[in-house]
């Protein structure tokens, strides 16, 4: 049996096959009625096509399985709607790879409208039986729609069966659908519509390219049963005609705007008698130039008759001219090196001619010039043709020997109509093309430094930079190697650019009107690949890859010239936006940047503007990577010349007598750019006043054009300054190639860019700071959790996370365990989700982003970090938030460090207020020792609140709210970059974080660890240090490892393994016995070699301070050098020499906090002087004086309030 829609197999036709358990279960009603219809017509058609000779029932049942097996293998089932979705949404993108995206959008939303349609249409059929039962109606009559929701998948998939290829109707059709703008507009053609259209192309066919021949022309008749025929007698229908008329649709109209300009473009091809002229003397210069080899064989054998005195000089001018269009001559010797020498023997100039050897030793001169200059031009062409790849070929050469292969051209058509004027002196039409012969040698000497004045000074440049060589002694020229490949093209530019300047400066009279016009078409022509780079380099944008080596964008040359690409530098590191890509910059002098290796930097027109391409490329190339089209319809020109508006410089010059019109523009995109751009021109100043003035005065037009035109010119007859960028004045050569010279030209070429540039850093900044719902990476959102987190402003939630730290860190080796990075995430995670809990709140933070390590990676490290104490083995806490990429550009690495190192010093104070706080006040009598300490830890608990305050709340706090604000503002990544480092160099330095502040920062480290030693020293008074607890249970941890290790050797464990076991416990016992060892020195050093009347002594002493080191007094193990009642040898000491230790450690402790407190006092006054001198420095600038100043009284502003507070600060009893 047949499928019901089709045969269920390959290619679309799966998309329904597949039985889910879902369709399964929903249509499993409507599945068994089909399977009884089935069966029934099953039944049927055994009994028909059966032979009745079979009686045999089991031969029946066998068929009929069999058919049953048939029908379940192939045939119709309800379609998936998951399938049918997924299948459509494959083809939407299957059509949107192939670029067809309004095929993809309209069958996207077809089909999303179909199931809407088909849901309200029962919708629509349910309401309208449920008002016929309200009125009491027969609703018989009302019927579902024939596509419903439960069948809308069998009637796609129907459509995707019967799908193919999209044709011109389709996209038609579709483009229909999605422009619709009228409800009754025809969204498929007609057989009528059809026909006019394919009449229409036919007649847009014959214009273009009508028909030629003979055949068309004679034999007509025989063509009127062509295909041709079938339209064209339509045509001539009066119903068709007046079908057309009522339909109101003129099908002609364009054509004969078409034929129109057809017969315009014919009209202006015929000969006028201008033309007419100019075609005869073409003719016969061509004439005269076939017939020159003929007219030499003759005066040779002429010669050789009758002696040489039959030469003129005419003759000699004709050889020349010959030898200067690079033609052979028997005057002149071509060497093999191309260079030009003058004949020796019968014909040589000093035999023949006594008075003109030395012009024709100058025209021997130019002409090796000519030649060497013709040779630089096919060698720069034939070094284009064979260019391996991109980075073997110079762009900006090759496009300058095009334009040096026009002049060269121009120049030899010159000659060419000279030479022909020659040769019709004795001729019979003795009517020259100039008017001048240029008869003798030396006018022609004259002449051809007057025409060939632009190649002469483009051969000095040629020969300076390196192009060419010149052999001084012989005067002979070549082709030289004397400059780098990988600079050719910026020494070229920049050496046109300098020539042309150097014109300028020069009398107006002394160098004409065609030199200028030909350097800047020499400039422009040079300068166009480098800007083509340019313009590619934006468009493509620069590469965000991981894998950036095989960018081809790479590969052009001029590209390298401009960016300076860090391969080593991942695209996922932070700095990687301001040091990825860079600038190649070159210094004064000529000499590159010292990273700029073989000699790469741009041109000097790009050195301007390179910082805003860079800029801009990187944001396209970042907006690209992320999925977002930067440019859109905004793209840059490659047209530098229309960007200037230099057309005038390629216009043609109608007084160009001769061939010369025919030479320019030089190719047919210039010609017919130029064309449109005279059509389309922009008035000059004079005749937009002339305008104006008509406009306001229209009675009195007439009068002043006639006075305009009669008035003579004088000098004040216009003004001699440019008023205007397209004004008269402008409008000369000259005045349009100064817009080429290096000033001008990079700031036109930055008000082109500056559109594009803000396009893309708005784009770009809207996407950085757009909340997540919208697309965006939400700026603000995480630059507030960081400071959350790393300048702890979320205070219950860091305070509940630091103070289950600082439990862990007080217990029984906590120093080592608490700041494992498992238990620190797992700690913070925790806290998190409680207070999340707890406050039924958003969370501020996402703690996947959140990664603590260790900064002790090195084993010696390690070792070292043991040894220190549990303040010290904070600072081992590194943490680090995530930021995404590429959000993580804004956050550089001297951010980072900020947020580290402040994180370090905040954790650090939080912990020595901590333990301040949590020492409680036990029951005794207030004797005189217990009354000093609780002094001592009031004036210490004053001191860590103060310096917390002041970092927390007067900088932290203020900096990161003026930087949030701040960032709302900016408008580039580079400005976000820019302010967020700016705000962040601004708190390191109130903090006391730089390194010219690394006395201060050192003075509230030991305000943190001197408050840590009044709560160790009042801790080992009373006996609640845990230092016994763990020296006791690293003595059982050793012993354990021992019989652990003597266990597995009697087991006949692995040597191995019992080796590397031996070595890790080698290595925590040193440690541990280094505690010990430095836990018995401490004690050792008071107990044994001092008694107490010898330590007061010593503390009594003026100069004890000074014995000491300078800072020893704010060292962290200043408590465990002072430990007078250590545990080991307390039985050995009575009460009394306790209490006499506690009170001379706390007297200590006084004395150093009340010299930290001057100390700290007399360096922040100190920095406020150098900050006064540093702005004061400042100010002298008058463009920094406001902003100097405003910095200066903010620094002053925090640092005073510090000051104030530890000036008024009372330590005494």
């Amino acid at each position: 049996m047949a499928p019901v829609a089709g045969p269920s197999r390959g290619g679309i036709a799966n998309v329904g096959t597949s039985r889910s358990a879902t369709t399964r279960s929903t249509s499993g009603r409507a599945k068994t009625n089909k399977r009884v219809e089935q069966e029934r017509i099953l039944d049927r058609l055994l009994q028909a096509f059966l032979s009745e000779r079979t009686q045999d029932p089991t031969r029946k049942a066998a068929q009929k399985a069999k058919a049953v097996h048939t029908i379940d293998k192939d045939s119709w089932s309800p379609a998936d709607a998951d399938e049918i979705a997924s299948a459509i949404q494959g083809l939407s993108l299957k059509h949107s790879i192939h670029l067809d995206h309004e095929l993809s959008l309209a069958l996207r939303r077809c089909h999303a409208e179909l199931l809407v349609s088909c849901d309200r249409s029962m919708h629509l059929a349910d309401q309208a039986r449920d008002s016929y039962k309200r009125r009491g109606l027969d609703t018989r009559h009302i019927h579902d729609p024939l596509i419903r929701p439960d069948n809308v998948s069998d009637a796609v998939r129907l459509l995707l069966l019967l799908s193919k290829p999209p044709d011109v109707t389709a996209r038609t059709a579709a483009n229909l659908m999605l422009n619709a703008t009228h409800p009754a507009r025809a969204q498929y053609l007609t057989p009528e519509q059809r026909r006019q259209a394919e009449k229409r192309e036919w007649l847009s066919i014959l214009v273009d390219e009508p028909l030629q021949g003979d055949a068309w022309m004679e034999h007509d008749d025989e063509h009127d049963n062509s295909d041709l025929s079938d339209w064209s007698q339509g045509d001539d229908d009066d119903h068709e005609r007046r079908r057309r008329l009522e339909l109101e649709y003129d099908s002609d109209k364009e054509d004969r705007r078409r034929r129109a300009r057809l017969a315009a473009a014919s009209s202006a091809m015929e000969l006028t008698p201008a033309t007419t002229a100019k075609m005869q003397q073409r003719d016969r210069w061509t004439e005269q130039r076939s017939s020159r080899a003929d007219a030499l064989h003759k005066l040779i054998v002429a010669d050789v008759r009758n002696g040489p005195k039959t030469w003129t000089e005419v003759d000699a001018v004709r050889e020349s001219l010959s030898a200067l269009m690079g033609c052979s001559s028997a005057m002149y010797v071509c060497s093999d090196a191309g260079q030009y020498s003058l004949a020796e023997g019968p014909f040589a100039p000093s035999s023949l001619f006594l008075g003109i050897s030395e012009q024709m030793q100058d025209v021997a001169t130019l002409a090796s010039t000519f030649n060497t200059l013709r040779h630089f031009v096919n060698a720069t062409v034939t070094q284009s043709i064979h260019a391996v790849d991109a980075l073997t070929r110079t762009p900006a050469v090759e496009a300058f020997a095009e334009q040096l292969q026009i002049l060269l051209e121009r120049l030899s058509l010159r000659l060419s109509e000279l030479d022909a004027d020659l040769a019709s002196i004795s001729s019979s039409k003795p009517q020259p093309l100039w008017q001048a012969r240029y008869s003798t040698m030396l006018q022609l000497v004259g002449h051809v430094h007057h025409e060939a004045s632009s190649l002469l000074l483009l051969s000095r440049l040629l020969h300076s930079i390196g192009f060419i060589a010149i052999d001084d002694r012989s005067t002979h020229a070549g082709i030289g190697a004397g400059i780098l490949r990988s600079s050719s093209d910026r020494a070229l530019i920049d050496g046109l650019q300098a020539l042309l300047d150097f014109v300028h400066q020069q009398d107006t009279m002394a160098v004409p009107e065609t030199v200028v016009a030909d350097l800047s078409r020499c400039l422009l022509a040079a300068c166009r690949p480098a800007w083509s780079s340019v313009c590619q380099l934006i468009r493509r944008g620069l590469s965000f890859a991981i894998m950036r080596e095989d960018d081809p964008l790479f590969d052009d040359r001029l590209v390298q010239h401009l960016v300076k690409h860090d391969v080593s530098l991942a695209t996922s590191d932070k700095s990687f936006w301001t040091s990825g890509y860079r600038a190649r910059q070159a210094l004064a002098g000529g000499n590159v940047d010292e990273d700029t290796e073989d000699g790469y930097s741009p041109p000097a027109f790009l050195q301007s503007i390179a910082d805003d391409v860079i800029t801009t490329s990187k944001g396209v190339g970042l907006l690209r990577s992320l999925g977002i089209d930067a440019l859109g319809e905004v793209q840059p020109d490659s047209d530098l010349r229309r960007i200037l508006n230099v057309e005038i410089l390629f216009k043609v010059d109608h007084t160009t007598k001769g061939l010369a019109v025919d030479n320019l523009p030089d190719d047919d995109e210039d010609a017919d750019a130029t064309q449109i751009q005279h059509a389309t021109r922009s008035l000059t100043g004079w005749e937009a006043r002339s305008k104006l003035r008509r406009i306001l005065f229209p009675h009195g037009t007439h009068s002043n054009r006639c006075m305009a035109e009669e008035l003579p010119l004088t000098p004040d007859s216009q003004p001699d300054a440019d008023e205007f960028w397209h004004g008269a004045t402008a409008g000369t050569s000259r005045s349009a190639s100064l817009r080429l010279l290096e000033i001008r030209l990079g700031r036109s070429l930055r008000q082109h860019l500056s559109p594009i540039s803000a396009i893309v850093r708005k784009r770009l900044i809207e996407v950085l700071t757009s909340p997540a719902p919208e697309g965006g990476y939400a700026l603000q959102s995480h630059l507030e959790a960081c400071h959350g987190l790393l300048f702890m402003q979320r205070g219950a939630e860091i305070s509940s996370w630091t103070e289950s730290l600082f439990l862990d860190l007080d217990r029984r080796n906590g120093a080592i365990r608490a700041i494992e990075p498992s238990r620190l995430t797992s700690g913070f995670h925790d806290c998190m989700e409680d207070h999340q809990q707890r406050t039924a709140g958003r969370a501020w933070i996402d703690t996947s982003l959140v990664r603590f390590h260790k900064g002790d990676d090195d084993r010696d490290m390690r070792a070292a970090a043991r040894s220190r104490s549990r303040i010290g083995r904070l600072a081992d806490i590194r943490v680090e938030y995530d930021v995404p990429w590429p959000l993580s550009f804004v956050f550089p690495p001297e951010c980072t460090r900020f947020h580290q190192s402040i994180f370090t010093s905040l954790l650090q104070a939080k912990y020595a207020h901590w333990k301040l706080a949590s020492t409680v006040k036990l029951a005794r009598p207030e004797t005189l020792h217990m009354r000093k300490y609780w002094s001592l830890r009031r004036q210490a608990q004053w001191l860590v609140r103060t310096l917390i305050e002041f970092v927390q709340r007067d900088v932290v706090l203020d900096g990161s709210e003026r930087l949030c604000v701040d960032l709302q503002g900016v408008v580039s990544l580079d400005d976000a970059i820019q302010t967020h480092t700016a705000a962040v160099a601004k708190m390191e330095m109130l903090c006391f974080h730089r390194a010219d502040q690394s006395k201060v920062k050192e003075l509230f480290d030991a305000a943190w660890r001197l408050g840590v030693d009044v709560v160790s020293t009042y801790e080992l008074f009373i006996g609640a240090s845990g230092r016994n607890e763990e020296r006791l249970a690293r003595r059982k941890r050793r012993e354990r490892r021992r019989k652990r290790r003597d266990r597995a050797k009697q087991d006949g464990a692995p040597l191995d393994a019992i080796a590397e076991a031996d070595e890790e416990e080698e290595e925590e016992e040193e440690a541990e016995e280094q505690e010990e060892d430095d836990d018995d020195e401490a004690a050792e050093e008071l107990n044994l070699d001092r008694s107490i009347g010898e330590y007061e002594a010593w503390g009594a002493q003026p100069d004890a301070y000074a014995k000491r080191s300078a800072y020893e007094g704010f060292d962290a193990s200043m408590a465990d050098a002072s430990m007078s009642a250590d545990v080991s040898a307390s039985w050995i000491e009575s009460e009394t020499h306790k209490r006499e230790h506690f009170r001379i450690e706390c007297e200590r402790l006084r004395k150093a906090l009340q010299r930290l407190v001057e100390e700290l006092t007399m360096r922040v006054d100190e920095q406020i002087a150098r900050i006064a001198a540093t702005s004061a420095l400042e100010a002298q600038d008058a463009s920094q004086a406001d902003h100097a100043l405003h910095d200066h009284h903010y620094t002053r502003q925090r640092w005073q309030g510090l000051l104030y507070s530890l000036a008024w600060s009372d330590l005494t009893y």
